[in-house]
């Protein structure tokens, strides 16, 4: 994959402008269909794609999780604070994975697939809470396999819980916060927004939860430099480039909603791989999180 020239700065913050005061800073997401439609994308990018068995795999945990968001339990008086990651104990109550697994044993057909899914099901409780704690935590797993049931199974929850949330007062929200202000996590992707009242806004989207929040455009959301950052994509008119900052040598990918209504964040994200490698050639790391990729 090429990359368009790292010499041209996408244009500055300032000249782009503040957000409109009715664009709010924060979007919860919809956990009803949030899944629904990421599976939906899934499949329309697989035909003819590189990696379809792998975007076909991730399709079919998009389904499950669309498929248990009506099972998970939700306190009646829910708060943010109770979905920070550093609040989170597993016990015996967590058996989201199971239900992941079982689920996922009746739709994937490839052997290795299966015999992966059948190895899993025979860890036991303590082994899955040591792992999904490392995961919320960004630690290094014992076992990277397991790392997409673990994320499904982690964001089913959290997405579900953070769409019955309440909204906090936009007075209360940080600006221009490195991560999510609902639990935590990192970002996965940032997405520019078409229609009012969020038209042309930058988003930063959660890897766990599903939340978005507001993110100046135009500047580093990893170390807030103010040097100009630059967008590196297959071309200038490419709805998925990186936006790299060459102040901390980091990137985080930019979905144009502008010039492609159909992008999901997780989908396009996968899907677009190829670019992360291209990146790191040219020295900038990823700054940005997708739980279905063990790290």
């Amino acid at each position: 994959m090429s990359l368009v020239s790292a010499t041209t700065p996408l244009v500055a913050a300032e000249q782009l402008g503040v957000a409109s005061t009715a664009a709010p800073r924060l979007l919860l997401p919809e956990a009803r269909t949030v899944f629904e439609q990421r599976a939906q994308r899934f499949h329309t990018l697989i035909p003819s794609h590189p990696l379809a068995q792998w975007l076909s795999f991730c399709a079919h945990l998009a389904e499950v999780q669309h498929e248990l968001v009506p099972q998970i339990i939700i306190a009646p008086s829910y708060e943010l604070a109770d979905l920070a990651i550093t609040h989170w104990q597993a016990d015996s109550s967590w058996t989201y994975w199971q239900q992941v697994l079982q689920a996922m044993l009746g739709k994937v057909t490839a052997p290795e697939q299966q015999a992966l899914i059948e190895q899993l099901q025979t860890w036991d409780q303590a082994q899955w809470q040591a792992e999904a704690q490392a995961l919320l935590l960004g630690n290094e797993l014992s076992h990277p396999e397991a790392a997409p049931f673990i994320a499904a199974a982690l964001q089913v929850e959290w997405t579900a819980k953070a769409s019955h949330a309440p909204l906090p007062k936009q007075a209360d929200l940080p600006t221009d916060a490195p991560v999510c202000p609902v639990c935590g996590s990192h970002p996965m992707v940032s997405v520019v927004h078409t229609g009012d009242p969020t038209h042309g806004v930058r988003y930063l989207v959660c890897s766990l939860c599903n939340s978005q929040w507001y993110a100046t455009r135009a500047k580093c959301t990893n170390c807030d430099s103010p040097k100009p950052v630059n967008l590196l994509g297959e071309s200038s008119e490419a709805a998925v480039q990186g936006e790299c900052c060459d102040a901390c040598h980091s990137y985080v990918k930019l979905l144009s909603l502008l010039k492609d209504i159909r992008l999901d964040p997780c989908a396009d994200d996968l899907a677009t791989l190829g670019l992360d490698t291209a990146l790191a050639e040219a020295k900038y790391q990823r700054a940005a999180r997708n739980l279905f990729l063990p790290e």
